[in-house]
């Protein structure tokens, strides 16, 4: 479960008359896949999250969850969010009761929320801020406690907005490498918008937008090489997708093989130890 289609959508935040958004949009995303979406600001994707989410009605055009649509005004209660901002999202002044309070909302018995609460905060590293108060947390702890709020639900897919916006140097890096278990493991449909190429690296798939429309759509690997397009966008692109690209190029790595540290760390490794025995 977790399919998504956008089935030409035409969206505006303003009057009828304004130009909208997006324009006769349609987007597949299949069940399982990890998209990341990218774009200048104003292109659409935060937009294109709510519109999932069905906390924005387009004007025209249908949205289907595993081909049923969503009706107007109602919420896709498969989509679990988390936005750029995490202090508009926590509504509970304690951190576990925080995690535990959509679960308490959805009906759920008491001893799983206890169990979902304590998997979900250990996930992403705050077990042991549990009774905390949430406003003592720092602004990367409190992305990582909507995080693990959304996680406790279990819905088929994850709408992330910017999650890593507030998380930087290694807690990045870990929390790059949780959304990587989190999806191999749950097997749920992820969406996350980011504004950095580094942290779309991580994902299988990769959509630019650009002014409500799609640009391109293929592999993070692929997007690379559109260097006309990555100008276009203001994006940069990071230091190790350059080293990948000169590794791919010089034969020492396969298309789309290298998507992390780690992986480079292996590639490296090994290039290193064939080198040591051609020279013997």
């Amino acid at each position: 479960m977790g399919s998504i289609e956008l089935d030409k959508i035409t969206f505006s935040y303003g009057a009828a008359e304004d130009e909208p958004l997006f324009v006769d949009f349609s987007l597949k995303i299949s069940a399982g896949e990890w998209v990341a979406v990218m774009g200048p600001s104003g292109a659409g994707k935060t937009t294109l999250l709510k519109l999932i989410k069905g906390l924005l009605r387009p004007q025209r055009g249908e949205i289907r969850v595993d081909s049923n649509v969503l009706p107007a005004g109602a919420l896709n209660h498969f989509a679990a969010c988390v936005f750029a901002n995490p202090e508009n999202q926590i509504v509970s002044p304690v951190v576990a009761e925080d995690v535990a309070f959509a679960l308490e909302n959805m009906g759920v018995a008491p001893e799983i929320i206890s169990s979902r609460v304590e998997e979900a905060l250990r996930w992403v590293g705050l077990w042991h801020r549990a009774r905390d108060f949430s406003h003592h947390l720092s602004g990367g702890e409190q992305q990582r406690l909507i995080l693990a709020g959304a996680l406790a639900q279990r819905k088929s897919c994850l709408l992330l907005d910017d999650p890593l916006s507030m998380v930087g140097g290694r807690s990045r890096a870990e929390m790059l490498s949780l959304l990587k278990r989190i999806h191999g493991g749950a097997s749920s449909t992820m969406l996350h918008t980011t504004h950095l190429l580094e942290d779309a690296f991580v994902a299988q798939r990769l959509i630019a937008l650009e002014r409500g429309g799609v640009v391109f759509d293929g592999s993070p690997y692929d997007f690379l090489q559109e260097e006309e397009l990555i100008e276009q966008l203001g994006l940069e692109v990071p230091a190790i997708a350059q080293l990948v690209e000169m590794l791919t190029r010089s034969g020492l790595a396969e298309p789309g093989e290298v998507t992390s540290l780690e992986q480079l760390s292996e590639v490296l490794t090994v290039s290193e130890h064939r080198t040591d025995n051609e020279t013997e």
